[in-house]
């Protein structure tokens, strides 16, 4: 697997290009966020085809820039958890009017819920890991065979994700990384939303927030 990172717009948010190797042209996107141009401009230079966009949840600094992505690749599909799919087409549910503006997309083509369990495309396979409290429909993607997790803004280095925004549960957000995230193998890399990339093990040891809600 090779990953790209785009660090987008003002909220500083993380978007990855992911291919299955070097010599790949089709790829996937997760969470495009605001001020989409260093991405499109990254793609066009490569000769990269994005095939789908995999969103982590609906705030508006994951979803910004999909369609400016959408016009320059007509064919390629979005995929969202069915609890966030309401947040595309509703500035006031993905936070945009919030903070001032108004950002919306088209509905997604692909909708995740228990009922898909995983997710396959350019010789790429993620497991689909259900993980609300920064969001209702927030997930996060494993691939089991290359140890890599994309945690969206559920964990970060050293932090987990905001909880204050409608539809938002701080114990709930806790109690899914303990139950469905920290199970992982310790040596996952853990891909986050915001910030540096981590490791499951650092986050079982160091992260504060983890630690306390165990009382340790």
């Amino acid at each position: 697997m090779v990953i790209d990172t785009i660090v987008m717009g003002d909220y500083q948010s993380n978007c990855y290009c992911v291919r299955n190797d070097k010599d790949a042209a089709e790829c996937l996107i997760i969470d495009p966020g605001l001020q989409p141009e260093p991405l499109v401009l990254m793609l066009q230079q490569n000769n990269f085809t994005p095939v789908d966009i995999l969103l982590t949840h609906g705030h508006v600094d994951h979803i910004g820039g999909i369609e400016s992505i959408r016009e320059h690749w007509p064919k390629v599909r979005v995929a969202i958890h069915k609890d966030d799919a309401g947040m595309l087409t509703s500035p006031a549910e993905n936070l945009s009017l919030m903070a001032g503006s108004m950002v919306q997309a088209r509905p997604a083509e692909i909708l995740l819920d228990s009922e898909k369990m995983y997710y396959e495309a350019v010789d790429l396979r993620f497991q689909i890991i259900h993980t609300p409290g920064h969001s209702p429909g927030s997930i996060c993607l494993y691939s089991a065979q290359d140890h890599i997790l994309f945690a969206g803004d559920t964990l970060f280095a050293g932090s987990v994700g905001r909880t204050d925004f409608p539809g938002g549960s701080h114990d709930l957000l806790i109690e899914m990384i303990h139950q469905k995230l920290l199970i992982l193998p310790e040596q996952t890399q853990v891909y986050t939303g915001h910030g540096p990339a981590t490791t499951i093990e650092n986050e079982k040891k160091f992260n504060p927030f983890l630690t306390q809600s165990r009382g340790m």
